[in-house]
């Protein structure tokens, strides 16, 4: 919108260029014997005479132009009128900052802080009816200027075309020391307009004698563009004005819907025990304000809403005020040519009315040539306070822009981060400021008194920034203070370069690994979702195509041969209800860790209907904890058809695929901890009959171990004989010979016999 309206480029080439025209200026000059010294230009002037020759010589011609052109400044730029000299003069007194021992040897008045508004400068003949001049009276004789300029200034006007008249006039006000030493500042003003850009320019360059002799100037040309609408620009602003029209009707729906939500919540008696500790006493007077605040800013988000509406709308109509001011000047130039002026003074033996009917009319066209002056200057001040404005704008825009972009996860992450380190950041900032302002006065009390850069403290500010950025000019520091140079540097390099900038990288790199950590799997970039609307689109555009084709199957069978074949389809829902999937997961408690049972709790509460909350999913849905996988069930009770849910459930898979959070909060790790042990109870419940059984058997071998053992007994007390001594032969066992012919036969021949009846080991065990 400025770009289309500003013009810019021609603008910037217009400003260049007049700019560079009065800073060629160059006027010759001479020393009283003829020799001929160094030219005079703006940069080089240094007294009162050398800015009058400037001024006389340079500056009125250079405005004139060419004989065949006159009053254009390079053949484009028409001079509006005559050239404007202000100055403003304090009171002489004597010197109060020296002692009265050496102001008596001074001997020289010094300037006051007292503003001067006598009249001074030669005086009319008395043989003639001339008046006093009006560049030599305070306020100039100016009609109506009170409420624009200063009374207390005066002012005296110079004729660009023909020029010789204003280089006349300039050279009449050098001989009558227009500027002496009461003189503080001189300004040179002149308005020039631009037919092929439309674009008024203010020229204005000031002279300020300050008090150690030196002559200060400044130039500035400041363009004033006129707006003009094409249909390119017309578009722009009709598309601003619908933005913010949107944007009104958005903040308004909001506005609605909070306070919806509040009609719930108090019919809920959600906010009981907040109006308990609101009512009563004066408080309650304020209640309905503090709703009223509440409704329109209670939220960060909506608050930058209203603002950036009140701050656009405030845009708009001081650009209408900007171009009513602008075309209002050029009604004002235009009744300025209706004025008549006389082409030669009256004699000064002529009538007193013939004076002042000439008196009047340079009054009255000097009048409306400050007026212009003056109107131009607010309207380009303001002009300048509306970019200024448009940069806020900018940052407003800005602003949405990051709330836009809250659903993008990395972009999500940069601004979280810039969220969380924003409080680390605002310290480490007074920090480095108060440290930077140090090193910017140490730095003009160390080089102020030498150097230029240096000698105010706003230079010294921009010194000090040129430095940081690495475009200061430290060769002259250190050509006049070599030591104090290096030492102030290395100092500022160490702290102001190294550690805060590191500092500020370490707060931004420790904030932005936290936030990652919370973000979890959350981590799809842009050309990801980009990717996924585009799938978005194709599954919703091919279901309506599919739906086109079954419906035009209907209405024309003869359809169905070229056709292909396609089952009907369960109705699909227009919206996504996923504000009632989100009612559905939400948590419920903050921290289930430390309560554990309250998902359990609350869906007990549910399930029984002591909740007030009433909820627009079955209660079965809250009973999951928040990290719990989603499952088909409860999309479906959210009111999503089937082949929704199972869209959103693979566009969810895809994303959490093979994705882990390093850290697992607490509340999950207890959850799977109880699950675990939860399945290990069910394995050994499984093993339950088992285990009886095993028990069973060996209860059964211990009620066999009794009788076992009385056997063993018997068998040890009949058998068994006693040990032999040594002189007594080795016991053998006898033969068995019970009805077995093999074993006899066996035994007989010297074999091992083998015994007939139980295992050796089991008889050795009973």
């Amino acid at each position: 919108m400025v770009w289309g309206h500003g013009n810019v480029s021609s603008v910037y080439h217009l400003h260049s260029g007049i700019q560079r025209a009065v800073n060629e200026i160059r006027v010759p000059s001479r020393l009283p014997d003829g020799t001929r010294r160094i030219d005079v230009t703006l940069d080089s002037i240094s007294n009162t005479v050398e800015m009058w020759k400037w001024i006389g010589e340079g500056f009125v011609p250079r405005l004139g132009g060419d004989p065949s052109r006159p009053g254009f400044l390079q053949s484009f730029n028409k001079v509006l009128g005559k050239i404007q000299l202000t100055q403003k003069r304090v009171e002489m007194e004597q010197c109060k900052k020296i002692s009265p021992e050496l102001a008596s040897y001074f001997r020289l008045a010094c300037r006051s802080d007292s503003v001067d508004t006598d009249t001074f400068g030669p005086a009319p003949a008395n043989y003639t009816n001339m008046t006093k001049d009006s560049a030599f009276v305070a306020g100039g004789k100016l009609e109506g200027i009170g409420l624009v300029l200063s009374k207390e200034d005066y002012f005296a006007f110079l004729d660009v075309v023909p020029p010789e008249l204003g280089s006349e006039r300039a050279a009449f006000l050098a001989r009558s020391n227009w500027c002496d030493a009461s003189t503080q500042w001189v300004e040179v003003r002149a308005t020039l307009f631009n037919g092929e850009v439309a674009a008024y320019i203010d020229v204005k360059v000031r002279f300020e004698f300050d008090e150690g002799g030196l002559v200060d100037k400044k130039l500035e040309v400041r363009p004033l563009h006129q707006p003009s609408w094409t249909t390119f620009t017309m578009l722009v602003d009709i598309v601003f004005i619908m933005l913010m029209l949107t944007l009104v009707l958005v903040s308004i729906q909001e506005v609605m819907d909070r306070k919806a939500r509040r009609k719930a919540a108090k019919e809920e008696e959600v906010q009981d025990e907040d109006d308990e500790d609101e009512g009563g006493g004066l408080l309650s007077c304020c209640n309905p304000c503090a709703r009223c605040f509440g409704l329109f800013l209670g939220d960060f988000w909506l608050t930058v809403d209203w603002w950036g509406l009140a701050f656009g709308t405030g845009l708009i109509v001081v650009f209408l005020l900007l171009n009513g001011v602008i075309d209002h000047l050029g009604v004002q130039f235009s009744d300025l040519q209706q004025v008549r002026l006389f082409d030669e003074r009256p004699y000064g033996n002529s009538s007193v009315a013939e004076h002042a009917r000439y008196d009047d009319a340079f009054r009255k066209y000097e009048t409306g040539m400050s007026m212009i002056f003056a109107e131009l200057n607010v309207a380009v001040e303001w002009k300048t306070y509306h970019r200024i404005g448009m940069f806020g704008f900018t940052f407003y825009l800005l602003f949405r822009f990051f709330r836009g972009c809250l659903g993008q996860p990395y972009f999500a992450h940069m601004i979280r981060t810039l969220q969380q380190a924003g409080p680390d950041i605002v310290h480490l900032s007074m920090i480095l400021a108060i440290t930077f302002e140090n090193f910017v006065l140490s730095g003009c009390l160390f080089f102020g008194s030498g150097l230029k850069d240096w000698s105010t403290v706003n230079n010294s500010h921009r010194a000090a920034l040129g430095l940081l950025s690495g475009m200061g000019d430290f060769a002259s520091m250190y050509d006049k203070y070599p030591a104090a140079a290096l030492v102030w540097l290395f100092f500022f390099a160490v702290v102001i370069v190294f550690i805060a900038n590191n500092m500020l990288f370490a707060i931004m790199v420790d904030h932005f690994a936290e936030v990652k950590i919370e973000c979890g799997q959350a981590r799809q970039s842009l050309p990801a979702q980009a990717l996924y609307l585009c799938q978005d689109w194709v599954w919703k555009g091919s279901f309506r195509v599919r739906n086109l084709v079954r419906l035009a199957q209907g209405l024309v069978p003869r359809l169905t041969k070229i056709t292909p074949y396609l089952d009907e389809e369960e109705p699909r829902v227009k919206r996504v209800p996923y504000d009632i999937m989100l009612e559905a997961l939400e948590p419920a408690a903050l921290d289930e860790g430390a309560d554990p049972d309250a998902v359990v709790r609350s869906a007990t509460e549910l399930f029984e209907g002591k909740g007030k909350k009433k909820l627009n999913v079955p209660a079965w849905t809250k009973g999951q904890p928040l990290w719990a996988p989603i499952q088909m069930d409860v999309l479906l009770a959210c009111g999503c058809d089937e082949a929704t849910a199972l869209r959103l459930l693979s566009k969810a898979n895809n994303v959490c695929d093979g994705r882990r959070p390093n850290d697992f909060p607490s509340d999950m790790v207890y959850h799977e901890f109880t699950g675990q042990m939860r399945n290990v109870y069910e394995g050994l419940a499984g093993t339950e009959d088992d285990l009886r059984i095993w028990l069973e058997a060996r209860r059964v071998d211990c009620d066999h171990l009794e009788p076992r053992q009385r056997k063993l007994e018997a068998l040890s007390v009949e058998k068994i004989l006693p040990r032999p001594t040594e002189d007594e032969p080795m016991l053998m066992p006898q033969p068995i010979t019970s009805g077995n012919e093999r074993r006899e036969g066996m035994h007989s021949a010297g074999m091992s016999p083998i015994w007939d009846g139980p295992d050796q080991n089991n008889m050795l065990t009973q």
